[in-house]
């Protein structure tokens, strides 16, 4: 048994502690799968992780394997991954998936929380009822005493949106990103079907009250010289944010995505696209990432997305490029194939989006912190 001391913990790339330090790892509870393989629910300062050992995804999908042990349960759906292997996947800030017999892939969640997961409940629902292409099939998942550990699904092979989606920035191509406007339309329809109710006073205060507090953390959170430059937009930011108050136009609250981004969208060979990862913010409570929204906060989400990836690209990859060209092509390509949209409630959607993306910068890859700051300019020198 490899022990999980206070600085593996601290060390691991998923563990949302980063900004500080680990006090106290206690081993929870340990489930044995065979061959030095093995899971183990700790408590770190009191929150849960699942700590892996060994080819652990693999063993949870070998034959015979019982699995309905103690506090442990898994929920198959005729699992039947073919030769055994596994090989790490993505390069996931919060979870960590593997490809088992190249054809599934198991996602263990490290931070759990009790409750029904939304990637569980929406994978299942999309793939059973709605039957969606642009999302893959759902195969089962493995639970710890009523916090869902480990998603099971359908491995689509492809690349991944960053991959994608920087070549199309340098070729300066969007037709892709037109196609992906449409799935996003299907996505939302299919959600929208499991349930939906109209946006109330309340609803739209809370709202603006989240987004004010978000902001407030923001400022806190950055360096200095980027606190500097969000303090001298903030009256104009502020008043962005009013806007999520008042919409033009009445708003129906649905299911999300929740962490909807181009990253999240696989492109297989045969041209496919797939949006993965439909567990929402996985830095947040299953219940805050469950809540219903609106369908536009994913929307301003991949929109904000299209820009920091071409600042990635203009960044890192071909400082000559013409990315912001190519952002405004983008964007009207992808909301031309959406559908007609409140441009309001989008604009006010994104800065909040925005405000975000600055503290999840400085709470896991200060490196990044140049997409943000790069976003919120190019939103305050566009008067929307």
């Amino acid at each position: 048994m490899s022990l999980p001391t206070p600085e593996r913990v601290a060390a691991a790339r998923w563990f949302g502690g980063k900004a500080g330090t680990v006090g106290t790892v206690e081993v929870e509870d340990r489930l044995d799968l065979g061959d030095g393989a093995a899971l183990s629910i700790l408590l770190v300062d009191g929150d849960r992780y699942v700590w892996s050992e060994g080819a652990a995804a693999s063993a949870l999908l070998r034959p015979g394997s019982d699995l309905q042990r103690g506090r442990w349960r898994f929920r198959g759906e005729g699992v039947t991954p073919g030769p055994l292997g596994e090989r790490p996947i993505g390069l996931d800030q919060s979870n960590t998936s593997y490809v088992v017999g190249e054809r599934l892939v198991v996602k263990l969640y490290r931070r759990i929380w009790p409750g029904v997961h939304p990637e569980v409940e929406l994978g299942r629902y999309l793939t059973e009822t709605a039957g969606l292409e642009c999302v893959p099939a759902f195969a089962g998942s493995l639970h710890w005493d009523g916090h869902a550990v480990a998603l099971v699904q359908e491995y689509v092979p492809g690349e991944d949106g960053w991959t994608w989606g920087a070549a199309a920035v340098r070729a300066g191509a969007v037709a892709d990103i037109h196609r992906l406007g449409a799935a996003s339309l299907r996505l939302h329809e299919a959600l929208r079907a499991y349930g939906s109710r109209p946006a109330a006073g309340p609803d739209l205060l809370a709202w603006r009250t989240a987004a004010g507090a978000q902001l407030e953390h923001a400022l806190a959170v950055v360096p200095e010289e980027v606190g500097a430059e969000l303090r001298a937009l903030r009256p104009r930011i502020e008043a962005e944010l009013d806007q999520l108050g008042s919409p033009s136009a009445a708003v129906e609250l649905q299911r999300l995505h929740g962490d909807f981004h181009i990253g999240q969208v696989l492109r297989s060979a045969g041209g496919r696209l797939v949006v993965v990862d439909l567990e929402g913010e996985p830095t947040r409570p299953l219940a805050e990432r469950s809540k219903p929204g609106p369908a536009l906060r994913d929307v301003a989400a991949m929109l904000r997305s299209f820009d920091h990836l071409a600042r990635h690209v203009a960044h890192d990859l071909d400082p000559g490029c013409d990315v912001d060209a190519w952002i405004d092509r983008a964007r009207a390509e992808y909301l031309t194939a959406y559908g007609p949209v409140d441009e309001r409630l989008l604009r006010a959607l994104e800065v909040e989006k925005e405000c975000y993306e600055f503290t999840y910068a400085a709470a896991f890859l200060p490196e990044w912190m140049y997409a943000p700051v790069g976003g919120m300019r190019w939103l305050m020198e566009r008067d929307g």
